[in-house]
């Protein structure tokens, strides 16, 4: 068994990464999803936004889901915080919608592994199978894919 991930230290970490400053954290346990982003959040100065919760209270953008293309989330993510990370949970919605798809997760991926924007994104998302077997190659040196499981407790 290899050694559990410092969630913590990965997060501050990822403003300094040149390219590639997206990653990734696959939970199995999505009710808790929310809660544990935010302690992330608080615990690494980060700024945390539950997508689900977001479209829930803004009627103008939950009239636009059908727009939120994988590159339409990325360019919408750009201007949501001024802070270095955000960590955005609560977007299984939008997974589901793309689900009919054909490689959408994997464009998902893709742009997760060329995220050179601000802020740094962290996902938390339910797990998910082609994400947690796709190999990110482009950056070899940065962690892009994280089970919530091998991670250090908050």
């Amino acid at each position: 068994m290899s050694e559990p991930i410092d969630i913590v230290r990965l997060v501050r970490d990822m403003p300094a990464r040149a390219r590639g400053r997206a990653c990734i954290v696959l939970t199995r346990d999505i009710v808790g999803q929310a809660e544990w982003a935010a302690r992330l959040a608080a615990q690494t100065d980060s700024e945390h936004l539950d997508l689900l919760d977001h479209f829930a209270q803004d009627q103008t953008l939950a009239s636009k889901i059908a727009q939120f293309s994988e590159p339409y989330l990325f360019n919408f993510l750009r201007n949501c915080s001024p802070a270095p990370v955000l960590i955005v949970s609560g977007i299984e919605f939008l997974t589901a919608t793309w689900a009919g798809q054909k490689s959408a997760m994997e464009r998902f991926a893709g742009r997760v592994e060329t995220w050179n924007g601000k802020p740094c994104l962290l996902f938390v998302l339910q797990h998910n199978r082609a994400i947690a077997t796709r190999t990110f190659g482009r950056h070899r040196q940065h962690t892009f894919v994280v089970d919530r499981a091998d991670t250090l407790q908050l």
